[in-house]
């Protein structure tokens, strides 16, 4: 078995930052690639991301190849106030997630999370909805 790893970043200011790197492994006659790429970039308030991941295999039980593609945006509204959304595609289920997150701290020892998801899907040509997910966390530190 062999691998190659490599992964290039650029120098830039502190916010910004940028990477790119693949993979290659040949692990028992089996051909597994991979690449990555990342791009971030904003201020202290606002932060977004792009990023784009492909993965080809090329296996005894066949080949294989699926990409990603996401982004991530953060807004901090106050130090103790987040909202956070992710989104992803990928070609293997041919569907999109989002995920987005609210933290509200409203005491140093508590915070409060709200967690919303949902996902579609791509069936005969037609986005249809996969799932769909609310969830309330309520975090409390007790300290004596």
């Amino acid at each position: 078995m062999w691998s190659c790893h490599c992964s290039c970043f650029s120098r830039r200011p502190r916010r910004d930052r940028s990477a790119a790197g693949f993979t290659v492994e040949y692990p028992n006659d089996e051909w597994r690639w991979s690449s990555r790429a990342s791009a971030s970039g904003g201020t202290a308030l606002v932060t977004l991301e792009l990023s784009a991941e492909r993965n080809i295999g090329r296996l005894p039980s066949g080949d294989f190849s699926v990409s990603l593609v996401g982004s991530r945006l953060r807004v901090n509204v106050s130090p103790d106030l987040s909202v956070a959304s992710y989104v992803q595609y990928d070609t293997e289920s041919d569907s999109i997630g989002l995920n987005t997150r609210l933290r509200w701290t409203f005491r140093p020892v508590a915070d409060l999370f709200v967690v919303y998801n949902h996902n579609v899907q791509s069936v005969l040509d037609r986005w249809q909805q996969e799932s769909n997910q609310l969830s309330v966390k309520l975090q409390y530190a007790w300290r004596w």
